[in-house]
């Protein structure tokens, strides 16, 4: 039997066996190096210069998919070589290399959890598979993960339910056993395509679309969802 003892009762009530996580936004704050990043690359390419203060909003989707928002924000020319300017990005994310980012609060100590009630935990994320392990190795977070999808480990991304699932189909779970742990709609479109319950951290990079799809928990401090903070709360 599980020992649960460490968590809230959002995991024992709903007969939980693992655990799925999107990464930018949920585990990880990182906004700031992604701007950096894409300021890199659209300032190199000559497209433009993005404003210092500037502020992304889309922070949900595929490198791809953010390069083409920034550029329509911005009212550049839109007819760009976005596979040239994708591969431009992700060397210059290396470069960048995670200097502005952090864990948030409690993130370490809910794993820890997580793993101490025998759960697999998984990461499925829009970040480069590559982008996805560097995060998790710098951070000291790798090892607590059976298996990381990244926007690029299948032929589709989210908002798709297809990488969930096969992040599922990768740690022996079902939808009906697992939660996933989001911040966008992006996360709870794809969740709720998958069959699979949401969870939603309303302090990453919530966009005003998540509050049309459902919810079964929503936390703002990772550490809501330890046994002895919820019953302190």
């Amino acid at each position: 039997m599980k020992d649960l003892s460490q968590l809230h009762p959002l995991f024992s009530e709903n007969n939980v066996r693992g655990v799925v996580f999107d990464l930018d936004g949920t585990l990880i704050d990182s906004a700031a190096d992604i701007l950096q990043g894409m300021r890199m690359t659209l300032e190199q390419a000559g497209v433009g210069v993005i404003p210092d203060d500037y502020r992304l909003g889309n922070v949900h989707g595929t490198a791809d998919d953010i390069l083409r928002s920034i550029i329509a924000d911005l009212g550049w020319q839109a007819n760009q070589d976005y596979d040239a300017l994708h591969e431009r990005y992700l060397a210059n994310a290396v470069k960048v290399n995670l200097q502005r980012s952090r864990l948030y609060d409690g993130v370490l100590e809910v794993l820890d959890a997580c793993r101490h009630a025998g759960m697999p935990l998984a990461i499925c994320t829009n970040k480069a598979f590559a982008g996805a392990l560097a995060a998790t190795q710098k951070f000291g977070i790798h090892e607590r993960f059976t298996f990381i999808t990244g926007c690029d480990t299948w032929d589709q991304a989210k908002p798709s339910p297809v990488p969930l699932l096969k992040t599922l189909d990768m740690i022996s779970l079902t939808p009906e056993e697992c939660l996933y742990f989001g911040d966008t709609s992006v996360d709870a479109e794809c969740a709720h395509s998958a069959g699979v319950r949401f969870v939603l951290h309303t302090s990453g990079y919530c966009d005003q679309a998540v509050e049309n799809w459902p919810a079964i928990h929503r936390f703002q401090a990772w550490k809501e969802l330890l046994a002895d903070e919820e019953q302190t709360a």
